[in-house]
């Protein structure tokens, strides 16, 4: 059956479409951008990009001043699900942010009062409303990191979500300095010795190809999946001695591996160009395969997923506008931070260079919990569509509709 599924997808127009958008979208980003050889740094150069120290004493100072700023101003940049979003709070809501920054700083009113005439004033764009920025203000003595982080996360939650306070971006957002001479040529040598070239090259092939292997799917999985509906295939499935969650499972199965191997092909293809490009180096040949295949699988299966589960319960239209919502906000919301700030829930991950291997290293634990989960999720949503066939099966459901005859949007006459 098994065997079958695979033929069956290997010779729709569906899954020919998306094999070439697959490979059209890593071949103009990916291979383009991987057509150099990288090279030590030089001495004389004017500037080496910038790293994260991780420095809890420079995290604090950094959130501290951008708190002052934003307080001042009552003007708090967040960008929930990616989207840049101006929050400005009531008096009683500013009052809770206030004694949070007498507190981290050890100030009262009169204090907090004096501190706000330090900071400086502009004007941005038409406004008319002055804004404030801060660099001065420093944290009251041996102030506790925990209790920042707490503070830190209560204001969060104040504005909304999706500011730079959240803390899981602390880190990203206020301990990056720019990198000297020696931490390039150390960073360089990870590249070569550590990563053997091509650990850095995975993580920047999964980059790119996470992009679109969390989304593609989803159209290949919903059009087959509805396809097989259309064919009726459900009325002579009934015939057989075929269980709904074997079926479900074996038709979802053919599905994850067909689409994988477009990745697996490009895999091999980035492999073949980093053994020209970096001819005469050490490279370590199978983590081009192993590191992306952890990497993209979980992203192909939820993906996958969500196209079977949605289409049985709604359609294939519905599956692929829901999936390409989530991924539009998963894609945003990792944009501003391209290294370096992965988090336990990111659906697509970022590390957008082959090198900072040190930043990505700070968030494995993040990284390898982030691909479980999405991948053990994936399997909910499939037992889930088992569930719902078998109830199809059984004349007990027969899916949602939205809109249409009996739809439950339907505008009535």
């Amino acid at each position: 059956m098994f065997a079958h599924e695979c033929k069956k997808i290997l010779c729709s127009l569906t899954f020919i479409v998306y094999c070439v958008l697959s490979v059209l979208f890593t071949g103009s980003q990916y291979y383009t951008d991987s057509t150099d050889r990288r090279y030590p740094p030089s001495p004389n150069s004017d500037g080496y990009g910038y790293m994260i120290v991780e420095d809890h004493d420079l995290i604090m100072e950094g959130a501290l001043n951008s708190l002052f700023s934003e307080y001042a101003s009552n003007k708090y940049v967040c960008y929930p699900f990616g989207f840049y979003k101006a929050v400005r709070l009531k008096e009683k809501k500013q009052a809770v942010i206030a004694e949070y920054l007498k507190e981290m700083t050890g100030t009262d009113d009169s204090g907090l009062a004096e501190f706000l005439t330090e900071g400086e004033e502009y004007y941005q764009g038409y406004s008319t409303s002055p804004m404030y920025e801060f660099d001065t203000m420093s944290m009251k003595t041996d102030f506790s990191y925990d209790r920042f982080t707490d503070i830190m996360t209560d204001v969060d939650d104040i504005l909304g979500g999706g500011s730079g306070y959240d803390p899981a971006n602390l880190v990203y957002n206020y301990s990056r300095v720019p990198m000297p001479y020696e931490k390039a040529v150390e960073e360089y040598n990870e590249f070569i010795k550590d990563d053997r070239i091509t650990g850095g090259l995975a993580r920047y092939f999964s980059d790119y190809a996470g992009i679109d292997l969390a989304i593609l799917p989803v159209f290949a999985a919903a059009a087959l999946t509805a396809a097989d509906r259309k064919r009726r295939m459900s009325e002579l499935i009934q015939t057989r001695k075929v269980s709904s969650f074997r079926l479900t499972v074996t038709r979802y199965g053919a599905l994850v591996f067909m689409l994988f191997i477009p990745a697996l092909l490009e895999m091999a293809a980035a492999l073949i160009q980093a053994l020209i490009v970096y001819s005469g180096e050490t490279l370590d040949i199978p983590v081009m395969f192993t590191l992306p295949t952890f990497w993209l699988l979980p992203n192909v299966m939820f993906a996958t997923a969500v196209g079977v589960l949605l289409t049985e319960v709604f359609s294939a239209g519905f599956a692929i506008i829901a999936q390409t919502v989530f991924w539009f906000a998963s894609v945003m919301a990792s944009g501003g931070a391209l290294y370096g700030n992965i988090g336990k829930f990111d659906y697509v991950c970022r590390h957008n260079t082959e090198v900072k291997r040190a930043e990505f290293l700070m968030n494995w634990d993040n990284f390898v919990f982030s691909r479980i989960f999405w991948a053990v999720l994936s399997l909910v949503f499939v037992v889930l569509a088992a569930l719902v066939y078998d109830a199809k099966r059984g004349g007990k459901f027969n899916g949602i509709r939205l809109f249409g005859k009996g739809g439950i949007l339907r505008r009535k006459a």
